[in-house]
Protein backbone atom coordinates (compact mmCIF):
# COMPACT_ATOMS: atom_id res chain seq x y z
CA UNK A 1 0.00 0.00 0.00
CA UNK A 2 1.24 3.48 -0.79
CA UNK A 3 1.72 4.98 2.65
CA UNK A 4 2.98 8.27 1.22
CA UNK A 5 -0.30 9.09 -0.50
CA UNK A 6 -3.73 9.35 1.05
CA UNK A 7 -6.85 8.63 -0.97
CA UNK A 8 -8.05 12.15 -0.20
CA UNK A 9 -4.82 13.71 -1.49
CA UNK A 10 -5.11 11.82 -4.76
CA UNK A 11 -8.82 12.63 -5.09
CA UNK A 12 -8.28 16.36 -4.51
CA UNK A 13 -5.36 16.39 -6.96
CA UNK A 14 -7.58 14.63 -9.52
CA UNK A 15 -10.47 17.05 -9.03
CA UNK A 16 -8.11 19.96 -9.70
CA UNK A 17 -6.24 18.43 -12.64
CA UNK A 18 -8.99 16.56 -14.47
CA UNK A 19 -10.91 19.58 -15.83
CA UNK A 20 -7.70 20.75 -17.54
CA UNK A 21 -6.87 17.37 -19.09
CA UNK A 22 -10.32 15.80 -19.50
CA UNK A 23 -10.38 15.70 -23.30
CA UNK A 24 -6.91 14.17 -23.51
CA UNK A 25 -7.65 11.56 -20.83
CA UNK A 26 -10.93 10.59 -22.48
CA UNK A 27 -9.23 10.40 -25.87
CA UNK A 28 -6.63 7.99 -24.46
CA UNK A 29 -9.37 6.06 -22.68
CA UNK A 30 -11.33 5.63 -25.93
CA UNK A 31 -8.43 5.10 -28.33
CA UNK A 32 -5.90 3.24 -26.19
CA UNK A 33 -7.94 1.69 -23.40
CA UNK A 34 -6.17 3.81 -20.78
CA UNK A 35 -7.71 4.09 -17.34
CA UNK A 36 -8.20 7.75 -16.42
CA UNK A 37 -7.69 7.13 -12.69
CA UNK A 38 -4.41 5.37 -13.34
CA UNK A 39 -3.32 8.26 -15.59
CA UNK A 40 -4.15 10.71 -12.80
CA UNK A 41 -2.24 8.63 -10.24
CA UNK A 42 0.78 8.46 -12.53
CA UNK A 43 0.67 12.24 -13.00
CA UNK A 44 0.59 12.63 -9.23
CA UNK A 45 3.49 10.21 -8.73
CA UNK A 46 5.58 11.94 -11.39
CA UNK A 47 4.83 15.30 -9.77
CA UNK A 48 5.93 13.92 -6.38
CA UNK A 49 8.98 12.25 -8.01
CA UNK A 50 7.85 8.81 -6.89
CA UNK A 51 8.20 5.77 -9.07
CA UNK A 52 7.14 2.19 -9.80
CA UNK A 53 8.85 -0.48 -11.87
CA UNK A 54 7.36 -1.56 -15.19
CA UNK A 55 6.18 -4.88 -13.72
CA UNK A 56 4.65 -3.16 -10.68
CA UNK A 57 2.79 -0.77 -12.97
CA UNK A 58 1.56 -3.65 -15.10
CA UNK A 59 0.28 -5.54 -12.04
CA UNK A 60 -1.42 -2.42 -10.71
CA UNK A 61 -3.09 -1.77 -14.07
CA UNK A 62 -4.30 -5.39 -14.24
CA UNK A 63 -5.88 -5.25 -10.77
CA UNK A 64 -7.62 -2.01 -11.65
CA UNK A 65 -8.78 -3.34 -15.01
CA UNK A 66 -10.55 -6.26 -13.32
CA UNK A 67 -12.55 -3.89 -11.11
CA UNK A 68 -13.20 -1.43 -13.91
CA UNK A 69 -14.40 -4.15 -16.30
CA UNK A 70 -16.79 -5.53 -13.70
CA UNK A 71 -18.20 -2.28 -12.33
CA UNK A 72 -17.10 1.08 -13.73
CA UNK A 73 -17.22 0.45 -17.48
CA UNK A 74 -20.66 -1.25 -17.45
CA UNK A 75 -22.11 1.61 -15.42
CA UNK A 76 -20.50 4.16 -17.76
CA UNK A 77 -22.06 2.39 -20.75
CA UNK A 78 -25.43 2.38 -19.01
CA UNK A 79 -25.14 6.12 -18.36
CA UNK A 80 -24.09 6.81 -21.94
CA UNK A 81 -27.09 4.84 -23.21
CA UNK A 82 -29.56 6.37 -20.74
CA UNK A 83 -30.83 8.77 -23.41
CA UNK A 84 -32.47 5.80 -25.12
CA UNK A 85 -34.68 5.11 -22.08
CA UNK A 86 -38.38 5.75 -22.82
CA UNK A 87 -38.66 8.55 -20.26
CA UNK A 88 -39.72 12.16 -20.19
CA UNK A 89 -36.81 14.62 -20.47
CA UNK A 90 -36.90 15.46 -16.75
CA UNK A 91 -36.89 11.75 -15.88
CA UNK A 92 -34.02 11.13 -18.28
CA UNK A 93 -32.05 13.91 -16.63
CA UNK A 94 -32.74 12.44 -13.18
CA UNK A 95 -31.62 9.00 -14.38
CA UNK A 96 -28.48 10.38 -16.01
CA UNK A 97 -27.55 12.36 -12.88
CA UNK A 98 -28.06 9.33 -10.63
CA UNK A 99 -25.89 7.17 -12.90
CA UNK A 100 -23.27 9.91 -13.12
CA UNK A 101 -23.13 10.17 -9.32
CA UNK A 102 -22.76 6.39 -9.01
CA UNK A 103 -20.03 6.44 -11.66
CA UNK A 104 -18.19 9.15 -9.73
CA UNK A 105 -18.31 6.99 -6.60
CA UNK A 106 -16.85 4.08 -8.58
CA UNK A 107 -14.09 6.38 -9.88
CA UNK A 108 -13.28 7.28 -6.27
CA UNK A 109 -13.23 3.58 -5.36
CA UNK A 110 -10.89 2.91 -8.28
CA UNK A 111 -8.46 5.44 -6.86
CA UNK A 112 -8.68 3.85 -3.41
CA UNK A 113 -8.09 0.44 -5.00
CA UNK A 114 -5.03 1.78 -6.80
CA UNK A 115 -3.56 3.02 -3.53
CA UNK A 116 -4.43 -0.20 -1.67
CA UNK A 117 -2.61 -2.30 -4.25
CA UNK A 118 0.21 0.14 -4.92
CA UNK A 119 3.57 -1.39 -3.97
CA UNK A 120 6.07 0.62 -1.93
CA UNK A 121 7.09 3.61 -4.01
CA UNK A 122 10.67 4.57 -4.68
CA UNK A 123 12.12 8.03 -5.17
CA UNK A 124 12.79 8.63 -8.82
CA UNK A 125 11.81 10.48 -11.92
CA UNK A 126 10.72 7.59 -14.12
CA UNK A 127 8.41 8.58 -16.94
CA UNK A 128 5.46 6.59 -15.65
CA UNK A 129 3.08 8.04 -18.25
CA UNK A 130 5.29 6.84 -21.10
CA UNK A 131 5.74 3.48 -19.40
CA UNK A 132 1.96 3.02 -19.06
CA UNK A 133 1.22 4.18 -22.60
CA UNK A 134 3.89 1.80 -23.91
CA UNK A 135 2.20 -1.04 -22.01
CA UNK A 136 -0.97 -0.10 -23.91
CA UNK A 137 1.00 -0.45 -27.17
CA UNK A 138 0.69 3.26 -27.88
CA UNK A 139 3.04 5.05 -30.25
CA UNK A 140 4.95 7.12 -27.69
CA UNK A 141 6.60 9.32 -30.34
CA UNK A 142 3.23 10.17 -31.87
CA UNK A 143 1.90 11.09 -28.41
CA UNK A 144 4.94 13.13 -27.33
CA UNK A 145 3.19 16.50 -27.57
CA UNK A 146 0.11 15.23 -25.72
CA UNK A 147 2.29 13.77 -22.97
CA UNK A 148 4.03 17.13 -22.70
CA UNK A 149 0.66 18.91 -22.50
CA UNK A 150 -0.43 16.62 -19.67
CA UNK A 151 2.81 17.16 -17.77
CA UNK A 152 2.59 20.92 -18.20
CA UNK A 153 -0.96 20.91 -16.81
CA UNK A 154 0.40 19.05 -13.77
CA UNK A 155 3.23 21.55 -13.46
CA UNK A 156 0.83 24.51 -13.62
CA UNK A 157 -1.32 22.87 -10.96
CA UNK A 158 1.74 22.41 -8.75
CA UNK A 159 2.71 26.07 -9.19
CA UNK A 160 -0.77 27.27 -8.21
CA UNK A 161 -0.90 25.09 -5.11
CA UNK A 162 2.51 26.14 -3.76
Amino acid sequence: MAEQISAEQLWQFSLQLYPQVKSLCLQWQDQLGANVNLLLLLCYLEQQQLSLSASELQQLAAKLDNFSAQFTRPLRTLRQNSAAAPLLPAQQQTLKQALLQAELELEKLEQQLLLQHCPPLTAGSTSLLKLYLAQLNADIDALAMQILDLRQACKRLNQHSS
